[in-house]
């Protein structure tokens, strides 16, 4: 209740009260007056009735005395009248009902005449009808009063309204500058004196207040702001400073891993502390595109995989891609898996662990190129955009320590190579100068082998003349030889002579001392020298033979000679056989290994196809199998070179062009076309 109500409704009571005070002790007042006055009429009245009766009651005057009573009897106020005696047998006696309520007054005297006692006169009056009017005037009063109040009340209201509402309106508004509401406008209000002044100094304090309060919120937020960018940037820096630390951490344990699967075990143990995620494992993308090769996986995943070897990663442990792990790879990007089920997708899982509810998968890109996939998963919570962040910069620097490692590891095998390669160019040297050395001893055995087989199986007219002249018997002599198997043994030596005559030259070849000018060659004895080369680089193997592989030749017999260095071509065929050789020798399920070797013309061009039944070339191999240093053989056998140089030979040297076309289980076909 405002406090003009409260002046209203005090001024009001007490308004009312005083007129009620006032209207009651008027109406008091009038009744005492109205009684006294009464009481003398009454007294009035008394006496005349007895003066006025006596006369008549002395003369036993009935008539009269009747008269005299009805007239006084007139009086409303009268409740009863009677006169009496009882010595002349007289008794009037008037009476009416008058209103309840009043008082009675009696008054009752005897009359006398001259000293005679004539009778006794009674007389009530009663005070109801003067109370009645008192009542009814009492009422009259109070109604009026009432009204007045009511309309003095609504005029007071009015007055005080007017002479208050600027007390109110300061009221107001010191109330809500006192509750800090300064966002409503509040209204001028009027007045004069001193309270339209602090009105209006109110007003002009409150919309400073409220300026100010504006200020102060604006700035509020601004700091607000602030400290929420103080907030994120210590986030982040805690958290660059953990993936700094990480990373510093890898590096410092790279340094000393010895394989890229030692790398990827760093990678794991660091990764699960960083991410929060129990299992991880990281995979290379192998065979074909579809395969992913297991390079390391965390201890608990490890758990999960049946037949697990928990000292040295499994070499078999593959996972199909598919799904989920798929579309990391196609898009290239991190893919984040909060509600996921891997049963389907991780394949060398037991089924009966339990769902992987959370996963992140992260590939490992190489320029362009994405050859392998990180996966984190188990985290609780599920992970965020900046767990994200966090696993791409490690995924960055695992794929560089990855690359350090393979560049390095490229590096100690060129080193070794480039030792081998000397130790061979010294073989090679010590080879030529060997072939050298054991040439000119055999030209000459050969050369004396041919002259005394000459001389006994054909002598000359000069041969038989100095047999005559020493007088010996040419066909006595001839005879003796035959059957002491002198001829057979010189046989047996000229055959010896033309196989050290061959060993000496495949020695010249190895060494690379061969003719490489042009000359026109024949493609089917080119291959037919590379078939033999073959054969004998591959007689000393235990676990293989190469008189266990069928040769089929089918060789056009107008092919023309082409013009071509034959050492180099024939250097190409034994590459690309010798290939083939090492694939059919590791293919058990192979019972007849074969090649297939065809010539053919088209057009201005000859073919050369050496196909056999191996095991074939997957797709993501025969990509790469003319790049240097590529090679699918254990690391301490081959350089990787020989198909990448028979490429060269091919395609630089002689203009022609080499295609590889393979079935995996089903074989391999080389075709080498060359210009005619």
């Amino acid at each position: 209740m405002g406090l003009r109500t409260h002046i209203i409704v005090v001024a009001v009571l007490a308004f009312s009260a005083v007129n009620l005070f006032l209207c009651l002790f008027f109406t008091h007042q009038v009744k005492v007056h109205e009684i006294e006055k009464f009481q003398a009429q009454i007294d009035k009245s008394a006496y005349l009735m007895r003066i006025i009766n006596t006369l008549p009651l002395y003369n036993v005057d009935m008539e009269s005395l009747t008269k005299n009573m009805e007239t006084f009897f007139d009086d409303e106020n009268i409740k009863s009248l009677n006169i009496h005696d009882s010595e002349v047998n007289i008794n009037i006696n008037l009476e009416r009902q008058l209103f309840s309520g009043g008082t009675d007054i009696k008054k009752s005297f005897v009359l006398e005449y001259k000293g005679l006692k004539l009778g006794r006169l009674t007389v009530v009056y009663s005070t109801g009808l003067i109370e009645k009017k008192i009542a009814e005037f009492q009422i009259r009063m109070l109604g009026v009063t009432v009204v007045v109040t009511l309309g003095i009340a609504l005029l007071f209201a009015f007055l005080i309204n007017t002479i208050i509402k600027p007390v109110v309106g300061l009221a107001r508004i010191i109330s809500e500058s006192t509750i800090e509401n300064f966002d409503n406008e509040i209204e001028k209000t009027g007045g004069v004196g001193e309270v339209g002044i602090l009105s209006r100094s109110f007003v002009r304090m409150h919309d400073l207040i409220k300026e100010k309060k504006e200020v102060l919120a604006h700035t509020n937020k601004l700091l607000e702001s602030e400290i929420q960018q103080k907030d994120i940037q210590q986030k982040k820096i805690k958290h660059q400073d953990k993936l700094i630390c990480a990373v510093k951490t890898f590096f410092q344990q790279t340094m000393a891993a010895q394989s890229i699967h030692e790398i990827a075990k760093i990678f794991i143990s660091i990764a699960q502390g960083v991410l929060s995620s129990p299992h991880c494992f990281v995979g290379q993308i192998c065979d074909t595109e579809d395969n992913l090769k297991i390079m390391a996986l965390s201890d608990e995943m490890k758990k999960l995989c049946p037949g697990f070897d928990s000292v040295e990663i499994n070499p078999g442990l593959k996972l199909h891609i598919s799904g989920r792990l798929l579309q990391a790879i196609t898009n290239k990007a991190p893919v984040i898996f909060n509600s996921a089920d891997l049963n389907s997708e991780i394949s060398f899982w037991s089924k009966e662990h339990l769902p992987m509810a959370t996963i992140m998968a992260l590939p490992l890109l190489q320029g362009k190129d994405v050859f392998g996939l990180a996966i984190v998963a188990g985290k609780e919570g599920g992970y965020t955009a900046q767990d994200q962040e966090i696993a791409t910069m490690m995924v960055m620097v695992l794929v560089q320590a990855l690359r350090l490692r393979r560049r390095q590891d490229e590096t100690d095998r060129l080193e070794k190579m480039m030792i081998r390669s000397e130790k061979k160019g010294a073989m090679g040297m010590l080879a030529a100068s060997m072939a050298d050395e054991i040439s000119e001893p055999l030209v000459g055995i050969c050369k004396a082998v041919q002259m005394i087989r000459n001389r006994v199986e054909k002598p000359s007219p000069e041969t038989l003349a100095v047999a005559d002249k020493n007088g010996l018997s040419f066909d006595r002599l001839s005879r003796y030889m035959k059957d002491q198997d002198v001829i057979s043994n010189l046989n047996l030596i000229d055959e010896a002579g033309k196989k050290a005559s061959m060993i000496a030259s495949t020695m010249r070849f190895y060494s690379g001392n061969t003719n490489m000018g042009l000359a026109d060659e024949a493609l089917s004895l080119l291959l037919d020298e590379a078939l033999v080369l073959a054969s004998k680089k591959y007689s000393l193997k235990q676990d293989f033979h190469f008189d266990s592989i069928q040769i089929m030749t089918d060789y056009a017999p107008d092919l023309p000679k082409i013009r071509c260095r034959g050492g180099e071509l024939k250097l190409v065929f034994l590459n690309i056989l010798s290939n083939g050789v090492y694939a059919m020798a590791g293919h058990i399920d192979n019972p007849c290994p074969t090649f297939f070797i065809r010539t053919y013309a088209r057009e201005d061009q000859v073919c050369v196809e050496i196909r056999d039944n191996g095991p074939g070339i997957p797709k993501n191999i025969r990509k790469r199998i003319f790049k240097p240093f590529f090679s699918t053989n254990p690391d301490n056998e081959g350089g990787g070179l020989g198909l990448s140089v028979a490429y060269f030979i091919v395609t630089e040297n002689h203009k022609g062009t080499i295609e590889v076309e393979s079935i995996p289980g089903e074989g391999t076909c080389f075709r080498i076309f060359l210009p005619i």
